[in-house]
């Protein structure tokens, strides 16, 4: 995505600002993964097994605050964006592999099981995918 900004306010001088995919993937996975979460089980569920919920909402504050630190150029950003992106990463491997397993065992009592394993698919994915984006542009970033 290109944007473009002013550089000063009196000089009609513009910059392009190239928003990296793994920037807008944080944005957009931050929103999704406590929306998708909530929509799935319910807003009760936060009573009857916490963590479960409470992690994808963590998952999506940390994708959040990555993405928002790499897109204001701060310096800390590249290197929280890599650690947000491991989080998730790493959490939606487990659901994922735990889901296809579930379903080639057919243990999975979930309603639309098929749905659930290809959109998860699809986050994982789009996770390590990010995941390694991200490492190169900090390493990058740090002259590595």
């Amino acid at each position: 995505m290109l944007t473009e900004a002013p550089l000063n306010a009196g000089v009609n001088v513009t910059k392009r600002i190239i928003v990296r995919f793994e920037v807008i993937a944080a944005f957009a996975i931050g929103i999704l993964l406590p929306v998708l979460e909530t929509c799935r089980r319910g807003i009760s569920h936060w009573g009857v097994d916490f963590t479960t919920m409470f992690e994808d909402y963590v998952a999506g504050a940390l994708l959040l605050v990555g993405g928002w630190a790499s897109y204001r150029a701060r310096q800390w950003g590249g290197l929280f964006l890599v650690l947000a992106w491991a989080y998730v990463t790493g959490m939606m491997g487990g659901s994922f592999w735990y889901q296809l397993e579930d379903t080639f065992r057919g243990s999975a009592s979930e309603p639309n099981n098929l749905l659930v394993v290809i959109v998860k698919f699809l986050l994982w994915s789009t996770c390590v995918a990010s995941l390694l984006l991200s490492f190169r542009s900090a390493s990058q970033a740090r002259g590595a």
